[in-house]
């Protein structure tokens, strides 16, 4: 959907504001694509997951991404000594120099909507969000939107594998089954997986109720820290 030349805004990853930054798409591959930054880029590492939004078929959408490489611009040649004949000038490598690197970021999915509330997610790494997650309790959610979470954990799951899980944040707390939408083993050997609430499940719509009042509470936290909200 992406096509070279394309603008594709990038999320702030901190859980401190919801800055978007713009990109400028470069080059294309198969199931990745190559951008570049117009102006100062996100301190973003290899192998980070990025949220990053752009319009196609005049819609605007959303889709995760993961870094797989950052490519540094060549450094400037030295201007030749005198005497010296000077070395041959490569044109791309002379612009390169006097721009920023360049992310190559494998796509991950497919994009959806942004213009539904439901399909934004928010960042909650650090806002002290616990997950009951199978067996494994006081897990760290990644993320939330109004349909489900993300979470670290360190037993291996199938994709389509429903889940019981628990979450609490504060005096909030719901349970509920999600089935697994994604995952991804990092290099600590952890495993995150995006998880998707079951409709069908009876204890579905207090628990998605939940998630959407932890949602809330958690963006105000951060505008409050950001200076936003008073």
């Amino acid at each position: 959907m992406l096509k070279l030349g394309n603008d594709v805004l990038f999320q702030e990853p901190t859980v401190s504001s919801r800055r978007l930054r713009r990109s400028v798409v470069i080059a294309i591959g198969e199931e990745s694509i190559s951008v570049r930054f117009v102006g100062v880029p996100f301190d973003f590492v290899v192998d980070q997951e990025v949220l990053m939004f752009f319009t196609a078929k005049r819609e605007f959408m959303q889709q995760i991404g993961r870094i797989t490489a950052i490519e540094m611009p060549a450094p400037p040649v030295a201007a030749p000594e005198a005497g010296e004949a000077a070395p041959p000038v490569d044109a791309a490598a002379a612009a390169a120099t006097k721009e920023g690197p360049v992310f190559v970021i494998e796509t991950v999915g497919d994009p959806i909507s942004a213009e539904s509330r439901q399909c934004y997610r928010v960042s909650t790494i650090s806002a002290g969000i616990e997950a009951h997650f199978g067996q494994e309790s006081n897990l760290q959610v990644q993320d939330l939107s109004a349909t489900g979470f993300a979470v670290l954990a360190d037993t291996r799951y199938a994709i389509g594998q429903v889940v019981d899980v628990k979450v609490r944040h504060g005096e909030e707390s719901c349970h509920g089954l999600v089935s697994i939408q994604s995952f991804r083993e990092l290099e600590s050997g952890r495993l995150r997986y995006g998880l998707r609430a079951i409709e069908k499940d009876p204890h579905a719509r207090i628990f998605l109720a939940t998630l959407q009042r932890i949602s809330l509470a958690v963006q105000r936290e951060q505008l409050q820290r950001s200076g936003v909200a008073r």
